[in-house]
C-alpha cells in the first residue's frame, strides 16, 4: 500500500471519529436541535464507509498490479510529495477562496456572501457561462431560503448588518 493510500485511510478514520463524536454529542439535544447534526453525521458516515471500501479496493488493485510480472514498471503515484511543494501551490488558491468566503460571511452575512462567492467562483475558476452561473446561484439561494424556512433557522447576517453589535 502506498503512503498516499495510507494517508487517505487515516483521514477517513479521523473524519469517521469526528462524526461519531458529533452523533454522540447531538444525542443529548432536544429533537429539533439534534435532527440536522444527526442526519449530517449519519450521511457522512455512510459516505466515509463507501470511500473507505473504495480506498481498500484501490490498495488491493495496486498490490495486484505490483505483484504481476509486467505491472511493476509504471505503477502510478508511488512517490512522496512534500506538503510545501507543488501540492500546496495547487491547493493554496482554493484555501484563499474559502478564506474569502468566510471573511464575507463574517462581514456581510451568509446569504449575500454565498451568492457573491458562487458567482465569482463559477465565472473565474469554473469558467462557466453566465446562464449556468445564474442558474446555480438561483438554486443555491432557493435551497438556503428553503432550509431556513423548513428548519426555522436564521443565517448569520454579518458584522455590517448586525443590529446587536
Amino acid at each position: 500500500m502506498t503512503r498516499r493510500l495510507r494517508e487517505e485511510l487515516l483521514l477517513i478514520a479521523v473524519l469517521a471519529g469526528v462524526m461519531v463524536v458529533a452523533l454522540h454529542m447531538a444525542a443529548g439535544y432536544p429533537f429539533n436541535a439534534r435532527l440536522m447534526p444527526q442526519v449530517v453525521a449519519i450521511a457522512m458516515l455512510v459516505l466515509l464507509s463507501v470511500e473507505g471500501v473504495l480506498t481498500v479496493r484501490r490498495a488491493r488493485a495496486y498490490r495486484a498490479k505490483e505483484a504481476s510480472p509486467a505491472g511493476g514498471e509504471h505503477i502510478g503515484d508511488t512517490g512522496y510529495e512534500p506538503l510545501w511543494g507543488a501540492k500546496f501551490r495547487r491547493t493554496a488558491p482554493y484555501l484563499a477562496w474559502l478564506a474569502a468566503l468566510y471573511l464575507g460571511i463574517y462581514l456581510i452575512g451568509l446569504m449575500a456572501s454565498a451568492a457573491i462567492f458562487t458567482v465569482a467562483f463559477c465565472r473565474l475558476v469554473g469558467k462557466m457561462s453566465w446562464l449556468a452561473t445564474l442558474i446555480g446561484v438561483a438554486l443555491l439561494m432557493a435551497a438556503l431560503f428553503g432550509l431556513s424556512e423548513a428548519f426555522n433557522m436564521r443565517w448569520p447576517v454579518g458584522y455590517f448588518f448586525d443590529p446587536f453589535r
